[in-house]
């Protein structure tokens, strides 16, 4: 599954990320953050972007067992990331191992493309063949359009918690955490 091409439909696919394309990792990012999410960062996110995406960071993620990582593709053109951990205890529902949403960012000129819905349907589908009774995921409390999207999908707010990064603004810390609970 980590090594192989999803087709989500005829203009979404996956392709996973790999030792040899960690290196477009970074540019891809640089594309789709700072457009979101450079408010957050007294420098833009230019920290974080090379701490969390520079090709050896993508190298120790790819290193960790059950969590497939993707390049996400629309209509032949990178659009974005995707990475889930197939097997990662909530902190609301402690004695269930869900699937965690670790990771989607799109590029801003995908957004309402239907792509994203697209993914967590993908997930959901995931989740449901693992046997979990759980999806969930992190979000920032300040992306209220995220939030929107997320509760649409079927995700309620379970849980909070704040980021310790020094480099980000203070007030922007803070994150929810979201949880798709299946009735199994």
């Amino acid at each position: 599954m980590k090594n192989e091409t999803r087709q989500v439909s005829p203009s979404l696919s996956l392709v996973p990320v790999t030792e040899a394309n960690a290196v477009t990792i970074l540019p891809l990012m640089q594309a789709c953050y700072p457009p979101v999410y450079a408010h957050l960062w007294e420098d833009g996110g230019t920290w974080y972007l090379n701490e969390t995406y520079r090709e050896e960071a993508v190298l120790r993620d790819l290193a960790e067992t059950d969590a497939p990582y993707w390049i996400v593709q629309w209509e032949g053109h990178p659009a974005g990331i995707l990475r889930w951990h197939l097997h990662q205890p909530c902190l609301d529902y402690p004695a269930e191992a869900g699937l965690k949403l670790h990771r989607i960012y799109l590029h801003p000129s995908t957004h309402g493309k239907g792509i994203g819905r697209e993914l967590l349907t993908l997930t959901d589908r995931e989740a449901q063949s693992l046997g979990k009774s759980l999806v969930w995921l992190e979000a920032m409390d300040t992306q209220q359009a995220a939030q929107g999207f997320y509760e649409k999908m079927g995700y309620q707010v379970t849980g909070t918690l704040r980021l310790s990064f020094e480099r980000m603004h203070e007030h922007y810390r803070g994150m929810i955490r979201m949880t798709k609970v299946y009735k199994m």
